[in-house]
């Protein structure tokens, strides 16, 4: 059984093509429907601003209610946000309209369950199968707007520092133009903090354009500029966070599971197999174990699960506190972590100083077959490299989950040269 649409996060596409177009989106929205509720029981659903979103969340209600489903919509929110719905609320699961990170021209649909949590391989499978399977219409179901349950989230977030004050501090924060504009703001002011608000506009298409967490330069400016204390990047749903020390440095996923780690005196946390040997490293020192899982926060969670651990994350700023939320939440790390701050007393620079990340590279090359990476040549060389690398570095092969490409990552002293050439081989070798 395959779940060919579904990638690392939910299905996402070009907006408009198949099955982000009409015809599709609905689909979907029967296949959500059918699997998740029997008619007349609710789901929830909200989208991030981009301006694909009004009619892509219209079409997945339509097949939503095609099956009988009735469906509540908060219009524009986090995608946490959206899990946090609709774990509290009366659902059976919840719909989130998004692209994350990706430019204006992409979109895509993720789903919760119940409990908030992102689906099983196993439940993607199923709605695979569903949404390329002709499903007859009940009666049809309802949707109404409530863009007040937002507010709920934002409560949430707020208390979610426990009566912690952050009066004071100078932050500024970057929104991305996407789903956190104007919460964010909120969120801390009502914290106490004095806040800058930047990229807090959202037309359409300006969502993750040059800011947010995958782009920090103006963010870092600005905390430079106004000899700020630090700086908050969130993404164009807010699930993926980047904050800026006072020094204009950016401090990345894994600096935020080391600080969040160590302040927390917790035992161990959950990484993926891409977070630096740096973190590794820093956290072996203070006696905290780590514990590596597949790239994608639902791969973190299920790490989590069996672990028992209460911190996880990806270096990409996914991080996750599964006491609080189940879901990589950019907002609520961003509380958790100025509020951690705030309480110790030490600066941001200063933490970040305590992780010292080995030099990673990444390099692709192209991979017309998967199982030419299980030939006896390949797996050798890998190993070869593996050894001659020792503690000194690390070595990570493995195919892309959506293109035809192998990823190389290595860390070392001198990644790039060892990479290009690690990577130049098994070119060679996979193509033999």
């Amino acid at each position: 059984m395959s779940r060919d649409l579904f990638g690392t996060d939910g299905i996402r596409g070009p907006a408009g093509q198949y099955p982000l177009d009409a015809t599709g989106a609905q689909q979907v929205g029967r296949a959500i429907g059918r699997h998740f509720a029997k008619p007349g029981q609710r789901l929830i659903l909200g989208y991030d601003p981009r301006e694909s979103s009004d009619q892509l969340a219209d079409n997945v209600i339509k097949g939503l209610t095609a099956v009988g489903a009735d469906v509540v919509s908060v219009e524009v929110v986090p995608t946490p946000g959206l899990a946090y719905l609709a774990r509290e609320g009366d659902f059976v699961a919840g719909v989130m309209v998004t692209a994350s990170h990706n430019p204006y021209q992409y979109n895509g649909v993720k789903v919760f369950d119940a409990h908030g949590d992102k689906l099983s391989d196993d439940t993607e499978t199923a709605l695979n199968t569903l949404i390329k399977t002709d499903m007859p219409a009940h009666e049809a179901g309802k949707a109404v707007v409530d863009e007040y349950l937002v507010k709920q989230y934002e409560d949430f977030l707020v208390a979610s520092a426990n009566d912690d004050r952050l009066d004071g501090l100078k932050i500024a924060i970057d929104s991305a133009n996407g789903a956190a504009s104007g919460l964010a703001e909120r969120v801390f002011g009502r914290l106490g903090a004095q806040v800058t608000a930047l990229f807090d506009k959202p037309d359409g298409r300006n969502i993750n354009a040059g800011c947010g967490a995958t782009d920090t330069g103006s963010l870092k400016s600005v905390v430079i500029d106004k000899r700020l204390d630090l700086g908050i990047a969130v993404d164009g749903d807010a699930d993926r966070l980047a904050l800026i020390d006072e020094q204009g440095r950016e401090v990345n996923g894994d600096h935020l599971l080391y600080l969040l780690a160590v302040t927390g005196h917790l035992d161990g946390v959950v990484a993926t197999v891409m977070s630096n040997l740096g973190l590794e490293r820093a956290l072996d020192q203070r006696g905290i174990k780590l514990e590596r899982a597949k790239v994608g926060d639902r791969y973190v969670l299920e790490g989590l699960r069996r672990t028992g651990f209460r911190l996880g994350g990806e270096q990409s700023g996914h991080i996750i506190m599964p006491e609080l939320l189940k879901t990589g939440d950019g907002l609520l790390a961003a509380v958790q972590t100025v509020r951690a701050l705030a309480a110790d007393g030490k600066s941001l620079a200063q933490w970040r100083n305590e992780v010292t990340l080995v030099p990673q590279a990444l390099v692709n090359i192209p991979l017309a077959d998967r199982s030419s990476l299980e030939r006896p040549e390949v797996r050798a060389f890998i190993k070869q490299q593996i050894e001659q690398l020792g503690r000194e570095g690390r070595l990570l092969v493995r195919p892309s989950g959506t293109e035809p490409l192998v990823r190389v990552m290595v860390e070392a002293p001198d990644a790039e040269k060892v990479a290009a050439a690690i990577a130049g081989r098994l070119k060679e070798l996979v193509a033999a």
